[in-house]
């Protein structure tokens, strides 16, 4: 197995030639689906909807992945709320379907209780701080039996970026008003941006519309919210009226990313890619070079993971590119995606000490950041923008690699957490199963150590020999571990590492 099958490299140059097309891909948001179905006016084909938010529910009665249990709250709540509002509106069948599964949550959130006692961590939802008691507050006003003491450590942070929007008041664009649906109180026009939304978020864009029912003084900004909606459940590609996903567009994020997975797999300047990959380069580069950095649009605030994504893909690759637009994103030893944040990324910052050796800057403080979040077995755990301990470990050991010998005592535990961890059909993954993505983060992981000792080579083999086996072309089923007001999977980005792990191992591993 010394090559990538024909089909796979075709694959891979296909995503890369379609970055940013429609805005990018992304699947499905159990919480923006249950929101828009709640508050958008227009809700003639909300059947279709709720029969795919009961079939989202999980036998213990929750929505959500059981891997990642505080982020399952937010979405559970939406969806009662969401069955809840439309209960009396249905055939009698399916009312009770409705009742047994709004029943199944309500319980499901009292079996919550004993995990939110615990003191608050870093990988908390994008928002939960906002967008949890504002759902608590619709809930005890539908007369909902929701417990709520378990979340008395997560109201002072909702305050306190209460606070902080009211001292803001945050254009259209920007971070805050992605959970506009938490806080906001009327329909200002001047909270849509240019592509049509509140927040580039499809819950923020319905309570939009739902608050401006009744505005003719609004007609035109309607209309435009409205087609929002419908170009962004497009990007879900589940093909069911009013399913949406959690941000849109994404176009930015989804091309600074793939093109620096690249950069890590060794494959920026692959000659079966090359005609592919320069058009994007080209167009990432007039994007940054006329931006205050990057952000996931273009019509969206720059953010210090995709300003970090972009700055060192392009230096990499001979663009010109400045350090100054993501120094801006560095406070107190580490490096946040959007001011005002309440919970650092260790897995952004990895990203950023990347950036900065290309650019020959001091990251020695950092490092020491990033060393103190490694666990005493070796891994980096998840953090706020992703669930999966490998990816941060992917992160973190791309990070440190570049900075020479003075950290190889922490490679090599990396290097036996992944090896410990790998399961015996050559994968990686939660639960004890293998997933895609969380192979080729492993598998990318060990290509990028495999010359800092003690790597089994048998072990390469095996997670290369997984990937091939496990191939399934154009699956939009891939797991969801990336992070933001729930989990969630960004097509494209990961199909770009699944392919790029896998072409990089086939490159090395002996016939």
């Amino acid at each position: 197995m010394n090559s990538v099958p024909d089909t796979m490299v075709s694959h891979l140059r296909m995503i890369i030639a379609n970055l940013r097309q429609d805005g990018g891909l992304m699947s499905p948001s159990i919480y923006d689906t249950a929101q828009a179905v709640r508050f958008s006016p227009q809700r003639k084909k909300f059947r279709e909807t709720l029969e795919w938010l009961l079939a989202q529910q999980h036998a213990d009665g929750g929505w959500g992945d059981p891997a990642a249990p505080k982020t399952r709250d937010v979405p559970t709540i939406a969806s009662i709320l969401a069955l809840h509002t439309y209960r009396d509106r249905v055939a009698s069948s399916t009312k009770a379907a409705i009742e047994a599964a709004i029943q199944g949550g309500l319980a499901f959130l009292h079996e919550q209780v004993a995990l939110w006692q615990q003191p608050l961590a870093e990988d908390l939802p994008v928002g939960v701080e906002l967008i949890l008691p504002r759902l608590l507050e619709d809930a005890a006003a539908a007369g909902l039996d929701i417990p709520t003491t378990q979340y008395r450590n997560l109201l002072p942070l909702g305050n306190r970026k209460r606070e902080q929007i009211a001292q803001l008041n945050p254009p259209a664009g920007t971070a805050p008003v992605f959970s506009w649906e938490a806080w906001g109180t009327t329909p200002d026009p001047a909270v849509l941006d240019k592509s049509g939304g509140v927040g580039h978020n499809p819950a923020a864009t319905a309570y939009w519309l739902h608050l401006a029912a009744g505005r003719p003084d609004l007609a035109r900004e309607i209309a435009a919210a409205e087609r929002y909606l419908q170009r962004a459940s497009r990007a879900t590609r589940v093909n069911v009226p009013g399913v949406m996903p959690t941000a849109w567009p994404i176009d930015r994020y989804e091309q600074a990313f793939v093109l620096h997975t690249l950069l890590v797999a060794g494959l920026l300047d692959h000659p079966q890619l090359h005609d592919v990959v320069q058009p994007q380069l080209r167009d990432l580069s007039a994007a940054t070079i006329m931006a205050d950095g990057l952000g996931f649009s273009d019509y969206f605030t720059p953010d210090g993971d995709d300003t970090a994504a972009a700055i060192a893909t392009l230096r990499a690759a001979g663009y010109p590119s400045s350090f100054s637009s993501l120094d801006g994103f560095r406070t107190n030893g580490h490096f946040i995606g959007y001011h005002g944040e309440f919970q650092t990324s260790h897995s952004l910052t990895a990203r950023a000490i990347h950036a900065m050796h290309l650019f020959e800057e001091d990251t020695s403080g950092l490092q020491g950041y990033l060393l103190k979040q490694q666990l005493p077995d070796g891994r980096w755990p998840g953090d706020k923008w992703h669930t999966s301990w490998v990816y941060a470990t992917l992160l973190a050991v791309f990070a440190l690699k570049q900075s020479g010998d003075h950290y190889s005592g922490s490679l090599r535990a990396a290097i036996n957490a992944l090896q410990l961890y790998q399961h015996a059909d050559g994968g990686w993954g939660p639960c004890g199963a293998s997933v895609m993505t969380d192979t080729a983060y492993g598998a990318l992981a060990l290509y990028v150590l495999r010359d800092s000792g003690n790597i089994n080579w048998h072990n390469l083999e095996r997670a290369h020999r997984w990937l091939v086996e496990n191939y399934r072309p154009f699956d939009y089923h891939l797991e969801q571990g990336w992070l933001n007001k729930q989990q969630y999977t960004p097509y494209r980005i990961d199909w770009g590492f699944a392919l790029s792990a896998t072409l990089a191992l086939g490159a090395m591993i002996p016939a």
